[in-house]
């Protein structure tokens, strides 16, 4: 596939649950080293590397003006970030996991900009907030789910990561520094029922009633496709699928 081909796959105009990968975690696992790479800071517009963050503890969380799994942790993050003070906590802006009407998918790095500078006054947004690239550099090579966390150790190695960001599992981790964390799958059932109606329906009513109804839609597949998924690495410890 051409990189034309997958930019135009990676910026869907609407939600499919084909487009995601449940099966498969993309990128570097705890204990492995984190791969460099830039995003651009929302506020100065500046580059920003991982790299700029060695020697410190970072917490990466990815998310978009349309997910709810990612708005209905910024409350709950807040105080994880009053806890640990000597931590970085980012959020890297990435495609939209609902596109819709009113806010469509991406078509230029500056849309994604603006998109992005809703986080903070629509949902009170408190951390740093850097922007992917247009193409999902970031976001394609760690995983690429819509609510992805990493948390990166001083020397740059994984300290522990999750296809789904937890606030209580990225708490535990920080809580623990000394051993790897290696639980990758959330217990999505438990995140689903933290969400709570409005806001889920407030956040997906941000990409439109286009966004709502392509969710909708898609409930029992995607209801399966994580069933499927929690019964799997249950059952293996780990993902049926290897990158």
């Amino acid at each position: 596939m051409s990189e034309e081909a997958q930019t135009l796959d990676y910026n869907n105009a609407r939600f499919k649950v084909k487009l995601y990968n449940f099966e498969m975690f993309v990128g570097p696992a705890a204990g492995e080293v984190a791969p460099d790479f830039t995003v651009t800071d929302l506020a100065t517009g500046n580059d920003v590397k991982l790299s700029d963050f060695k020697g410190k503890w970072t917490v990466i969380e990815t998310g978009s003006s349309t997910c709810s799994m990612y708005t209905k942790n910024i409350a709950r993050m807040k105080e994880v970030v009053d806890q640990f003070t000597d931590v970085e906590f980012l959020l890297v802006y990435v495609r939209e996991a609902h596109p819709g009407e009113r806010l469509h998918q991406h078509k230029s790095i500056e849309e994604k900009k603006k998109a992005a500078a809703l986080v903070a006054p629509r949902y009170g947004e408190h951390r740093r907030v850097l922007v992917d690239s247009f193409e999902g550099d970031f976001h394609r090579a760690y995983g690429a789910m819509p609510n992805i966390v990493y948390i990166i150790r001083p020397d740059g190695t994984v300290h522990y990561r999750c296809n789904w960001t937890s606030v209580d599992l990225v708490r535990d981790a920080l809580n623990d520094r000394e051993n790897l964390h290696t639980l990758e799958n959330a217990p999505l059932a438990e995140l689903r029922a933290t969400r709570g109606a409005w806001n889920m329906f407030r956040t997906m009513y941000t990409g439109g009633i286009v966004a709502l109804w392509d969710f909708v839609r898609a409930g029992p597949e995607i209801l399966k496709k994580h069933h499927l998924v929690d019964a799997y690495y249950e059952e293996h410890g780990r993902f049926k699928n290897s990158p």
